[in-house]
């Protein structure tokens, strides 16, 4: 699918239809049968035709970048830089965000972000050559991951335009969190803050999220407004703390 936001093709991996907890289930730190999630995996593989970029995701403000330099894939992370084999099965990027600069590289591989209510946070250059996917929670959020993804694609090419699109995740309706927490994450992020549907202190990261992105000169955002919490097709940990993960996938044109 292309989303209404970017120009880059877009794969969504929700639960769908059913009550198992792990229906669909792409990740494998949630207790599942390795080898389902293998074979999902490679089913995405071969669906989008090219290799996809997994991240290790620790709630971090670590992003990524993924290029072609004289013809050896290097990934660059806070400024350390080391050869990098897209095409390894089972390959992990140790970071919560990570950019694909598929400009000359035919065979670039996706990248994917999972989720089971933060945010999962796809960006893409205006013609969808470099691409980035994003885990923003609330502490990637406040630790201001976005601006570091935008700002590192930004450095690749000045002068293009980039495109946002937030994927699924926990709403401001139902994101419930202590005062205490609210008043201290409102205290840098005015955005966040919300009320449940319910009458409790909330946080709203997508509405946050959009905010930001747009402060540092993201072109636009979008916002799918279904919520994990709320759409029991779509996996959420509080829902259900044994659930799967969701997976928001963008490949470069």
């Amino acid at each position: 699918m292309i989303s209404p936001a970017l120009s880059a093709p877009v794969r969504l991996v929700e639960a769908g239809r059913g009550t198992a907890p792990l229906r669909s289930n792409i990740a494998h730190h949630v207790h599942d049968d390795p080898i389902l999630v293998a074979q999902r995996r490679r089913a995405l593989v071969d669906e989008l035709g090219r290799q996809i970029l997994w991240m290790n995701q620790t709630h971090s403000a670590r992003v990524g970048v993924l290029a072609k330099h004289g013809g050896r894939t290097c990934l660059d992370i806070d400024s350390e830089s080391s050869f990098f084999d897209p095409q390894e099965p089972g390959t992990l990027i140790e970071a919560d965000g990570v950019i694909v600069d598929g400009r000359d590289w035919p065979d670039a591989p996706a990248a994917a972000v999972m989720t089971a209510d933060c945010m999962p946070v796809l960006l893409s250059s205006a013609d969808g050559r470099i691409v980035a996917a994003v885990h923003a929670g609330r502490r990637g959020l406040l630790d201001s991951i976005l601006t570091r993804a935008f700002r590192l694609m930004r450095a690749l090419d000045p002068s293009a335009p980039i495109q946002a699109f937030i994927a699924p995740s926990i709403c401001g309706r139902c994101y419930e969190v202590p005062i205490d927490m609210q008043i201290e994450c409102v205290r840098s992020r005015p955005e966040l803050e919300s009320t449940s549907s319910w009458g409790t202190p909330a946080l709203d990261l997508p509405g946050a999220a959009r905010a930001e992105l747009l402060s540092v000169g993201c072109q636009r955002v979008a916002i799918d407004p279904r919520c994990t919490f709320e759409d029991d097709t779509l996996h959420s940990y509080r829902r259900d703390p044994s659930c799967g993960r969701n997976a928001a996938i963008i490949s470069p044109r």
